[in-house]
């Protein structure tokens, strides 16, 4: 029976590999379905003279007459691609590079171990006649023991479109210096080399156009290579060994050509049907016939072209961009997020335990930073962390930081948040996110003018409990909310400095937050229509306790009370047309609801050393918000937008007037 394939992409890769397909004999091989936009499809059917054409690779995936599938799509789309069809348990030959980096070339290795089929990555040059031949010269020592290995290949491609450009992930390496490097590979067996070297230079939109790296092996073996996507090189190949000489004669990546010791044979590849985009690309027959001949004897892999030598290419492209600078958003995503912590407090340790409940390849701090040397170190060796500033300074100037969490206590954020955003560091700020308004405003404004992420600190609202009363309220679960309550109450007049007023004391900026932004999230960010506050203040002139009456249109309420003299409840409710949801104590880091008399848990992982305030753990939520923000390239998060911040703040500034608090922050 004819190998079936299934075409994913209808390109000009895709054109060229199924004219190479019609090369061999149709008892062979068939194409029998192609998928992109359907009209692409359609016209690439016709074209072809295939029978099925898809809008869409998810039918391609469920057609059962399709035994391969041929993934033409650029290098982006692969990892999405390949899965598909995996998961679909079809066998996939895939376009080099099989990924953009190694993060997701093991992500597919793993999923095709897991669904057991057949997975290539066409690294076609490895199966052209030249190229057994060379493999059979190197294993009868026909010219020794190999010392170096050089080759090139150079295209002017930038005037081609997606060529330069990052987000379509091109650039010299992944589009030819892969042929190079596979090539070295090949002739040094798959082993791993013992040193790279690479140095390029790259264009301003942060893709590579030129390389030139050199390799070092074992027992004083070498090889090089250049690739340039800006201008045109000889583009081709020399294996040098101890009693000769093979080259490979241009198009090193498509060889039709060797040189050796001085002898020419050639291996032609027979001519197109049709013409084609790329040089000899009907030599694509050979990676097709090396499909076809390991499904019909079981593999679940080429001999040829085993994963481990796709793993290892990945490998040696991440050394080499990392080198370069070249660096894809793909691989922003194998990167972790590397944290400085500004201030040595409680608070601070609490934030660096809930760092470690998550996966260190994703979340690492790397400095802390506090006003005295000696508290920092103390908390570097708690936490182990490397580095230790005794100035908030000191941190900013860290080059290897990408984002601050700024841990100090609120009268201090301002200028600790203009200090880091205008040293061009992204911050994650602890609520209240400053003093009073026109902070706020200060900040929010640095921080678009440094076009940096900032996010309030507001913990609550990224707890899975808040996510689902989110997702409820949206859904309609308890029709249209009426009314919305909170209260958080903790005796906090033993702790220092929670009455006192130069330092931010007070029960509503402590704790009335936690409810404020509560029924702002429940509210969806709606600007109160009246706000009526009512409150016990102390001799040193900051709030004991404060209860609060916000009337919003449509004949919606909300109400909050908040103390730092007794012990409420810290629960909170919203009580809608249909039903009620109720969020257990403690409201400010919820892990239960009851939901019209449902409870359901949502517990936070047990922390790896003592906390200092309840269930703390839960500000990996929020941590893990700030690092999906930046691999976005967002500079707010949609859940806690800077509008939301703004908002807060002007509504503490209302309440506070009513009850006649002012700190000296208000009086400037």
């Amino acid at each position: 029976m004819a190998t079936r394939w299934g075409i994913c992409g209808a390109g000009k890769i895709s054109d060229d590999f199924t004219v190479a397909l019609k090369t061999r004999p149709t008892e062979d091989h068939q194409v029998v379905a192609v998928a992109c936009k359907l009209e692409d499809a359609q016209e690439f059917s016709r074209k072809h003279n295939i029978s099925q054409a898809y809008g869409s690779y998810e039918e391609l995936a469920r057609d059962p007459d399709v035994d391969v599938v041929y993934v033409g799509v650029i290098h982006p789309y692969h990892l999405k691609a390949c899965k598909l069809f995996i998961n679909a348990k079809k066998n996939v030959l895939c376009e080099k590079s099989l990924a953009m980096n190694t993060k997701e070339v093991k992500e597919i290795l793993d999923s095709a171990k897991k669904n057991n089929v057949f997975l290539m990555e066409a690294a076609w040059t490895r199966f052209f006649q030249a190229s057994v031949q060379i493999r059979n010269l190197l294993s009868w020592e026909y010219i020794g023991e190999v010392k170096m290995v050089r080759a090139d290949y150079g295209v002017p491609l930038l005037h081609m479109s997606r060529s330069d450009q990052k987000d379509r992930c091109e650039g010299a390496l992944l589009g030819l210096g892969i042929c190079c490097l596979q090539f070295i590979s090949m002739v040094y067996n798959g082993e791993k080399p013992e040193s790279i070297q690479a140095s390029g230079t790259c264009l301003e939109t942060g893709v590579d156009e030129t390389l030139a790296v050199i390799l070092g092996y074992s027992k004083n073996r070498m090889a090089m290579f250049t690739c340039s996507a800006g201008v045109e090189l000889h583009s081709d190949a020399l294996i040098v060994g101890t009693k000769g000489t093979i080259q490979v004669l241009s198009p090193m990546w498509c060889p039709t050509s060797l040189v050796v010791n001085r002898k020419e044979t050639q291996q032609l590849v027979p001519e197109p049907s049709l013409s084609l985009n790329f040089t000899y690309s009907t030599g694509k027959r050979c990676e097709i016939e090396e499909v076809r001949q390991c499904l019909l004897k079981g593999r679940k892999e080429s001999p040829d072209t085993p994963q481990a030598y796709t793993l290892l290419l990945a490998e040696m492209g991440d050394e080499i961009c990392q080198q370069v600078g070249g660096v894809y958003s793909q691989d922003c995503q194998n990167m972790a997020t590397r944290w400085g912590i500004c201030g040595a407090g409680k608070i601070s340790h609490d934030f660096t335990v809930a760092l470690k409940t998550l996966p260190a390849e994703d979340h690492q701090v790397v400095a802390v930073a506090a006003r005295k040397l000696e508290d920092a170190h103390e908390f570097s060796r708690k936490h182990n962390i490397s580095k230790a500033y005794g100035s908030y300074e000191e941190l900013a100037r860290d080059p290897d930081i990408d984002v601050v969490y700024v841990g100090v206590i609120h009268p201090y954020h301002l200028k600790a948040c203009k200090l880091f955003i205008n040293a061009k560091k992204n911050v994650l700020c602890e609520k209240p996110l400053a003093m009073n308004t026109k902070e706020v405003k200060e900040i929010l404004d640095s921080a678009k003018k440094n076009d940096v992420f900032l996010m309030e600190a507001v913990w609550t609202r990224f707890f899975p409990a808040s996510v689902e009363i989110r997702k409820l309220l949206a859904e309609g679960e308890i029709g249209e909310v009426k009314m919305a309550r909170a209260d958080f109450g903790a005796p906090l007049f033993h702790v220092p400095r929670s009455d006192q007023k130069d330092l931010g004391g007070g029960a509503l900026l402590g704790l009335g937050i936690s409810c404020l932004q509560f029924i702002s999230m429940v509210y969806n960010g709606e600007k109160p229509e009246s706000i009526q506050a009512s409150g016990i203040c102390l001799e040193a002139g900051v709030d004991e306790s404060v209860a609060v009456i916000l009337q919003y249109s449509k004949n919606r309420m909300a109400m909050f009370t908040c103390s730092a003299g007794v012990h409420l409840h810290g629960e909170a409710f919203i009580a809608g047309t249909k039903g009620i949801i109720e969020v257990l104590s403690p409201m400010w880091c919820p892990i239960a609801l009851v939901v019209n008399e449902k409870v359901t848990q949502y517990p936070v992982p047990e922390p790896h050393l003592p906390l200092n305030f309840t269930y703390s753990t839960g500000m990996r939520y929020e941590a893990e918000e700030v690092r999906q923000c930046l691999l976005k390239g967002l500079k707010e998060s949609p859940v806690m937008p800077h509008a939301d911040s703004l908002l807060l703040a002007e509504m503490e500034d209302e309440i506070r007037q009513q009850l006649g608090v002012v700190y000296s922050q208000d009086c400037q």
